[in-house]
């Protein structure tokens, strides 16, 4: 396997605006990770969703997570990810403070 060209990194100040972030891979991949960081402690709402290439009917949320007063989360899978598929990511702004750091990995196959 190979890895993906390179790592996608964004960022959100969530005192503006959720985040919400869609990749766009040109080939099928793997072994998913999703890394987020904040620069305050937070409580927010985190979703993985599966952006499918069939349309939206199949899209599929593979996480989500409430933080209360954290600082990061990680998401893992090996699941296998079809050409055309992307990966959404989203964080709320209930609370907006702090700045979402995030980083997505993963393997060609």
């Amino acid at each position: 396997m190979k890895f993906l060209k390179d790592d996608i990194t964004t960022l959100q100040n969530l005192a503006s605006a959720p985040l919400s972030y869609t990749t766009t891979y040109k080939k099928g991949f793997t072994n998913l990770e999703v890394f987020m960081k904040f620069s305050v402690a937070v409580t927010e709402t985190i979703t993985i969703t599966l952006d499918s290439k069939n349309g939206a009917n199949y899209d599929t949320v593979l996480k989500t997570k409430s933080l209360y007063d954290e600082n990061s989360f990680i998401y893992e899978t090996s699941k296998h990810f079809f050409k055309g598929d992307q990966i959404k990511i989203q964080c709320t702004n209930a609370n907006g403070v702090g700045t979402a750091y995030s980083i997505i990995k993963a393997k060609e196959i």
